[in-house]
């Protein structure tokens, strides 16, 4: 029987890092995932092992070469790590993700964390080289901006329409890279920023439409993207019905809701 694609690797390894300075310290707290494709055939169809490199020789490289070279830089260090294991004879790509947990600054040697944000980036090397970034379970709500009303009925619908509503949603962002940026951090601070600009500032008809506005001042912004994907899943806070209790309802008491949630996604290009 014939073997179809196949890879290996190693993820989620969790590597934090100081940054000694002599006016404060810099933290950087990293996710690695490694996957390799290549020529490990007979492992699967007659067990050998030959060509086979070890996820624990691939979690002990990541650690050993972040002493010299994981910085805020995270595409730096991914492709370093990618071009590190491309030089065997036996692998033919390189799959390397980094997702970076964001501490904020609190004193020269003080951080506070906890929040679910996350920096991403993502290098593949070899047959199908791309280099794209993002972020993840960026939370943002604004109570006023928002609405969704002229959508289609039938007799199991009971939403009624909103011409202002409260939205929140989780942002989950990717973007793909037809240049390398000159400063990969700073792109991605300014990526981020145009997102939370875009979302606060801008009124929309729906998630569908918020998503979409947010990824044309993405492209506008930094012509070195070439499409920028979106998964936006709704964080509902239902209003409370307060009647019962013979109270008119103000429109400013909410359930927060964590299930089920509505889930959006969009890709947005340039022409």
């Amino acid at each position: 029987m014939p073997l179809a694609d196949n890879r290996w690797g190693k993820s989620e390894v969790r590597v934090s890092k100081v940054i000694r300075g002599d006016g404060g310290d810099d933290f950087v707290d990293v996710s690695v995932s490694v996957l390799l494709r290549g020529d490990v055939v007979t492992a699967h169809t007659d067990g050998n092992n030959v060509n086979v490199l070890p996820t624990d020789t691939m979690r002990n490289t990541i650690y050993g070469l972040a002493q010299d070279h994981l910085t805020y830089d995270l595409e730096g260090f991914a492709g370093i790590l990618a071009d590190h294991f491309l030089v065997r004879e036996s692998i033919d790509e390189v799959e390397v993700v980094v997702s970076q947990r964001l501490w904020q600054r609190e004193s020269p040697t003080g951080f506070l964390g906890g929040g679910s944000e996350r920096r991403v980036a993502r290098i593949v090397r070899g047959t199908g080289s791309s280099m794209m970034a993002g972020v993840e379970g960026l939370v943002v709500l604004k109570t006023r901006g928002s609405a969704f009303a002229g959508f289609p009925t039938d007799d199991f619908t009971i939403l009624p329409e909103a011409e202002d509503r409260l939205l929140a949603t989780s942002i989950t962002a990717d973007w793909v890279y037809s240049t390398p940026p000159a400063e990969a951090s700073l792109t991605w601070g300014l990526v981020r920023a145009t997102l939370i600009d875009s979302f606060f500032e801008e009124w929309s008809a729906s998630v569908q439409h918020q998503g979409y506005l947010m990824g044309e001042k993405v492209l506008a912004s930094a012509p070195e993207i070439s499409e920028i994907r979106f998964r936006l899943p709704n964080q509902h806070h239902l209003p409370f019905d307060l009647s019962r209790f013979g109270m008119p309802w103000e429109n400013t008491v909410f359930h927060p809701v964590t299930e089920p949630f509505g889930d959006i996604y969009l890709t947005v290009t340039r022409p």
